[in-house]
């Protein structure tokens, strides 16, 4: 019998909630919290529309005050202007909704409103202690992807840069994820694939991390199977409450996988590119995660098996480009990032990303670059082929 390996486990959210039309809970919620007045941090894309109108209903003796969030992921700008808002509306309720845009931009304005002087000065391992925000965060996704609603962190690019910071605490994260597969129905198919393949990145990456463990493996293989049997029919079939609802759930567990065994490589160039091109960050991942994995292979072992047997291919990059082809997201780097100054670029800024310590295999920068380059060809949903040794 082999001894378990050490490991470190965090999670910090206190309750999932989980039913169709769950969302008409939240008056309830509020009122047993015995909160005041709402705000609620919304994907702009929302603003005026039926959802808006729902949640005003529903929250209107709680005289709710709407903020809406850019479409683009969150950057320091994003971040101060709902910390201004929540501020000066002294809101104890701050309810996220949306995707992880929403919702990261919710949990880091809250403690930006708790804590001293620019975001700058809280953020990293070595930033000033975070004290907590007295509202109590209730995150609302409706896309399956993020993962957010389960996370300690927060993501926030530094403005006019290709730096991210990540904010990370048990004080930011959300007290209750209410998870309603009714919200996700009309998002359009290239969200529905696009936010599912970075859930997928998220099982897989922490699947395969240097401190993944007997915590976060089962969370990550279950998320990993519910995402590879419902993530297609959720695609074809946006009105499948039992797909969306398998995508949710898997996209929340492996949130709780993440949040302590973290990402990897497919993550740092990612972040690259959000930064750098303003890639959709589950369009950056599916760019990338094919290649990544058939870089890592020879480190992969037994879980680099398993992920092939869940995503049904030859090995676990084959298995994930299958995934990717048949949600739509075969697609080329080309479109993004247009010449080789541009993914020069890339490959630098994700050198600059902590997740490649606990990736499987450490690459160097040139090897970033040759990943780079090769997600320029489109993989027609076969194994992927490097066209050097790597």
């Amino acid at each position: 019998m082999k001894a378990p390996v050490p490991f470190s486990f965090s999670h910090a959210t206190n309750r999932v909630i989980f039913a169709p039309g769950s969302l008409d809970e939240l008056p309830k919620i509020a009122a047993f919290e015995r909160r005041k007045r709402a705000l609620i941090i919304i994907d702009a894309f929302f603003i005026d529309g039926d959802l808006h109108k729902r949640l005003a209903d529903l929250l209107h003796s709680f005289d709710p005050v709407f903020h809406g969030v850019p479409q683009h992921e969150p950057d320091t700008d994003t971040v101060e202007a709902a910390r201004q808002v929540l501020v000066d509306c002294d809101a104890d309720l701050v309810i996220a909704v949306g995707g992880g845009s929403a919702m990261d931009t919710a949990k880091a304005a809250r403690m930006a409103a708790s804590n001293p002087g620019p975001i700058d000065d809280i953020v990293g391992p070595v930033g000033v202690y975070m004290f907590a925000s007295s509202s109590l965060l209730v995150c609302v996704p409706t896309t399956a992807g993020t993962g957010s609603e389960v996370s300690s962190s927060a993501i926030v690019a530094k403005k006019g840069t290709d730096y991210k910071m990540v904010l990370n605490s048990p004080q930011m994260s959300a007290q209750l994820a209410l998870l309603d597969p009714q919200l996700s129905v009309t998002a359009p198919a290239s969200v529905t694939a696009a936010s599912g393949y970075d859930a997928v990145t998220h099982a897989v990456e922490a699947f395969t991390s240097k401190v993944s463990g007997p915590m976060t493996d089962p969370f990550a293989v279950s998320a990993m199977t519910l995402l590879s049997a419902a993530l297609p029919v959720a695609y074809r079939e946006p009105e499948n409450i039992e797909a969306r609802s398998m995508c949710l759930i898997g996209s929340m567990q492996a949130g709780i996988a993440f949040n302590s065994a973290h990402l990897g490589l497919a993550h740092a160039i990612a972040g690259a590119l959000g930064a750098l091109n303003h890639v959709p960050h589950g369009l950056a991942n599916s760019f990338g995660l094919p290649w990544t994995m058939a870089f890592n292979q020879p480190e992969l072992g037994v879980k680099g098996d398993e992920i092939a047997r869940i995503f049904n291919g030859d090995t676990a990059a084959a298995g994930l480009s299958k995934l990717r082809y048949e949600i739509g997201l075969d697609l080329s780097l080309d479109d993004w990032v247009k010449d080789e100054a541009g993914r020069d670029a890339v490959a630098a800024g994700a050198m600059k990303s902590g997740q490649i310590r606990v990736n499987p295999r450490l690459p160097n920068e040139q090897q970033i670059r040759l990943i780079v380059e090769s997600m320029r060809a489109p993989t027609g949903g076969d194994q992927p082929q490097f066209s050097t040794s790597i």
